[in-house]
C-alpha cells in the first residue's frame, strides 16, 4: 500500500469527520493528548531510575518509551496536530480540502489535544508517582532546560521535530494493517527527536501541564505565562513548518506528478 492511497484515504476520513460529527473529532484528539500523557510520565519516571544507574543514559530510555506513543496513536486512531499539518497541506496541494479548511483542522486538534493532555496530566499528577516526584528527577530537569531555550533555537529544534514525526506517519501509513510494521517504523525514527530533545508542542503542552501540577510553577524557573506562551507558540508554528511546508508540501508537490512515481 502507498503512501498516496493511504494519505488520501486519512485525509478524506478527517474532513467527512470534522464537518459531520465534530463531536467524534474532538474525542479522538482529547484521546491523543491522554495517550501522550500517560506515556510521558512513564517514560520520564523510567528515565529517572535509568539515569541514577547509569548517568547520561535516562535520555535514551525516555526517547525509547515515548517512540511508543506514536503508534498507541496510530493504531487506535487519535488525531494528532502535528501529524495532521503534514495530511492537510498534503490534502490541500491534491484539492482535497481548502487551505482555511485544513487550517481549522489542525486549530481544532490542537486545542483538543491540549485538553486531553491537561485532564490526564492532572490526574496523573495526583497519584503515588506524581506526588512522588522531586526536583532531581529527569522530568524536572526537562522541563527546566527546555524553558530556557532562546526563541531561535526552539524554533529549530521544533522544525526538525515534526520532520522526524511525519517521516514514522509516512513510513506507518505504508504498512497498512500490518501492525509488526507499523511499529518498527516508528520505533526506528522518533526517538530521534526525543534524544535530542527537539520541540513537540503537544508532548509540550504536556511536560509542563504535568510538571506545573507536580511542582507548582513557583519551583521552576522560567515557568511564566509568558514565557510558556513564547514557547508553545514559536514551537506550534516550527511543527507547522516541519510538518506541514516540508514534509506535507515537499511530498504533496512530488506525487502530483504524471507518471507511476509515487510513494
Amino acid at each position: 500500500m502507498n503512501f498516496f492511497e493511504t494519505a488520501s484515504r486519512a485525509i478524506n476520513n478527517k474532513l467527512d469527520l470534522f464537518s459531520q460529527e465534530p463531536a467524534r473529532f474532538a474525542v479522538r484528539a482529547i484521546m491523543a493528548g491522554v495517550y501522550l500523557g500517560i506515556m510521558t510520565a512513564f517514560a520520564a519516571n523510567t528515565a529517572t531510575m535509568v539515569e541514577s544507574a547509569a548517568p547520561g543514559m535516562g535520555r535514551y530510555a525516555f526517547a525509547s518509551i515515548f517512540a511508543s506513543t506514536l503508534y498507541i496513536i496510530v493504531v487506535l486512531q487519535g488525531e494528532l496536530a502535528t501529524g495532521d499539518m503534514m495530511f492537510m497541506t498534503f490534502g490541500a496541494i491534491h484539492r482535497k480540502n481548502t487551505i482555511s479548511k485544513g487550517f481549522a483542522i489542525v486549530c481544532f486538534v490542537t486545542l483538543f489535544n491540549f485538553i486531553g493532555g491537561v485532564l490526564v496530566t492532572y490526574l496523573i499528577s495526583i497519584t503515588t508517582i506524581g506526588e512522588a516526584v522531586t526536583t532531581d528527577s529527569f522530568i524536572y530537569q526537562l522541563i527546566v532546560a527546555k524553558l530556557e531555550k532562546p526563541s531561535g533555537k526552539l524554533f529549530v529544534e521544533a522544525i526538525l521535530a515534526n520532520i522526524v514525526v511525519n517521516i514514522a506517519f509516512m513510513l506507518s501509513a505504508q504498512a497498512g494493517k500490518d501492525f509488526t510494521a507499523k511499529l518498527l517504523g516508528i520505533i526506528l525514527i522518533i526517538p530521534a527527536f526525543a534524544a535530542m530533545s527537539y520541540e513537540h508542542s503537544i508532548a509540550n503542552f504536556v511536560l509542563t501541564s504535568l510538571t506545573g501540577f507536580e511542582f507548582g510553577p513557583s519551583a521552576i524557573p522560567g515557568y511564566t505565562w509568558e514565557n510558556i506562551a513564547r514557547h508553545w507558540s514559536i514551537v506550534w508554528v516550527g511543527n507547522l513548518i516541519g510538518g506541514g511546508l516540508i514534509m506535507g508540501g515537499i511530498y504533496g508537490w512530488l506525487n502530483l506528478t504524471k507518471t507511476n512515481y509515487k510513494d
